[in-house]
């Protein structure tokens, strides 16, 4: 060790780099900083520091690589992770790759002092037990998937964002629907529009919230891209995002173990979960397969039963006895002896050779997505004697804000759709509530209404617009428009007008699928019950 120890902190957060300097310099600490991701790993590797401090949430690079990176050239320099946003997948993997602390922000100067005071006493050279599990986390950055679209990190902070279709059969895609570069996206609307061979339209929607800077344009010339779902050609849109933290809150990794008699990283099955965005180990040993269950990360396990005889089904029987909500995915060849003594236990799927690209989509997406309860989208207690038809609701929220929301063009409707839906919330939230009704199709243009809103104005801490405007842009996307007015006290307050697109025009109904409902209602519930 050099007489004077020696850091280095990245972290590109200036004033945490600043703090960090104090604190260690007061103690008699050489201390180097860099809030640059890629100058950082350069430092780290040109230096002999005692000990390295790293942020995991980098803007220009994911923290986990340049740990990973680290790792593979210096195996031995301690390393104190400190994030703003622990998880227990970035705590594990941490662990995995031999960091000796794991500290959360805000911290306290003497918590971090004494972390790599500890550390630098008990410096172990890192060792990985198992190859297999180092790759996996340097292979691909992490993909993060919400409903049928996943999103990772690039370098520069932005993110790339895609998404898959489900239950294809026989149907291939026909044409793909873009998103306009420039545009606002929100998570849980439509970010594409896809239509197959059958003439059916799906959407894809958005995983993340942000403005588009650039579209794969690759998808309207070969839309087939899209249907092999090869994450790194399949992507739809990069996008800047602007709520990214409840973004990797809602957004879940893919995490699955192959158990194969080959213990080889060119299984086929391998390779087709990481060219699905998973988080993928391989692996020919039981023993190892229950030490890495026993972690607690991943709950799929994909066993390659092809070579395994008489073994398989007692690996199987051995798994279901040890972890019980373990998902168990076995594939082999047709008509096998041992497909019944399979079959006979707890597993999740049972797959036959050859497995087909649409298959191995739906059943990733079955394995992965959970148990989730369907929504309903309509009001099963009809009430007949009020009119379906919504145009307008007050609220007064917790924040005392006084809000109003007029709706036009039939947007919403009482017993059913974003209507109902958007209700039903208010009232569980029970917020002083005040709900109208019509019997008639209005305009915002009408002018009892502009009367209405002028009055309202005067009342309201801030007015919702909420109406249909067709602009040949995907069903279910919409635009806002933000205004300021004054009433009367001399307040500064808000006018909100959200444009919602269309199924087929302004004329028709306004009713989408689930999840593009569900995301309408949080994103008009958020502007009413927000401060």
């Amino acid at each position: 060790m050099n007489p004077e120890p020696y850091l280095l902190v990245i972290d590109d957060e200036n004033h945490i780099c600043e703090s960090c300097d104090r604190i260690f310099s007061n103690a008699g600490y050489k201390v180097d900083t860099n809030i640059n991701a890629t100058n950082g790993f350069r430092q780290a590797l040109m230096n002999a520091y005692d000990a390295i401090i790293l942020d995991l949430n980098l803007v220009e690079s994911d923290g986990m690589q340049i740990l990973c990176g680290i790792r593979k050239r210096k195996p031995d320099v301690p390393v104190v992770i400190i994030t703003g946003y622990p998880s227990e997948e970035s705590r594990r993997q941490s662990t995995t790759l031999g960091v000796t602390d794991y500290i959360t922000k805000p911290f306290e100067p003497s918590e971090i002092l004494e972390s790599v005071q500890k550390v630098m006493s008990t410096k172990i050279k890192f060792v990985p037990e198992d190859k297999t599990v180092v790759e996996e986390v340097m292979a691909e950055p992490a993909y993060h998937y919400h409903l049928s679209s996943w999103f990772y990190k690039q370098p520069n902070g932005l993110l790339r964002v895609g998404g898959y279709l489900t239950n294809l059969s026989d149907n291939s895609i026909e044409s793909v629907k873009l998103p306009d570069t420039g545009g606002l996206i929100y998570r849980g609307l439509p970010l594409a529009e896809v239509t197959l061979s059958n003439g059916t339209k799906q959407n894809i929607p958005s995983s993340v919230s942000g403005t588009i800077t650039l579209v794969n344009n690759q998808l309207r010339e070969h839309p087939i891209i899209l249907e092999r779902n090869l994450h790194k050609k399949s992507w739809i849109a990069v996008v800047e995002p602007n709520r990214l933290e409840e973004d990797l809150g809602i957004g879940n990794t893919r995490s699955i173990l192959v158990l194969s008699d080959t213990d080889n990283e060119e299984n086929e099955f391998f390779k087709q979960f990481v060219h699905k965005g998973c988080i993928t180990k391989i692996t020919g040993k039981i023993d190892k397969v229950s030490e890495i269950l026993a972690e607690g990360s991943t709950q799929v396990l994909a066993l390659d039963a092809r070579n395994l005889a008489v073994k398989g089904p007692e690996y199987v029987q051995r798994i279901n006895l040890e972890f019980p909500d373990v998902k168990i995915i076995v594939f082999n060849e047709p008509n096998v002896k041992n497909e019944k003594q399979y079959r006979e236990n707890n597993i999740f799927y049972y797959g036959v050779n050859p497995i087909a690209n649409n298959e191995m989509v739906d059943l990733l997406h079955c394995a992965f997505s959970g148990d989730k309860k369907k929504t309903i989208l309509k009001n099963p207690h009809v009430n007949r004697f009020l009119p379906d038809t919504i145009s307008k609701i007050s609220i007064t929220n917790r924040f005392g804000t006084k809000v109003t929301l007029f709706a036009y063009n039939d947007v919403l409707k009482n017993n059913s759709g974003l209507g109902y839906l958007l209700t039903k919330d208010l009232l569980d939230m029970a917020f002083p509530l005040e709900i109208s009704h019509s019997r008639y199709r209005k305009s915002v243009d009408d002018a009892t209404e502009i009367q209405d809103i002028t009055k309202e104005k005067e009342k309201n801490d801030r007015i919702i617009i909420l109406q249909t405007r067709d602009t040949d842009r995907i069903p279910g996307s919409i635009s806002k428009e933000i205004q300021e007015y004054k009433n009367r006290n001399t307040s500064v307050n808000l006018l909100i007008n959200i444009f919602i697109q269309p199924a087929s025009g302004e004329d028709k109904e306004v009713e989408f699928d689930e999840n593009t409902t569900i995301a309408l209602r949080d994103i008009v519930k958020s502007e009413m019950i927000s401060k």
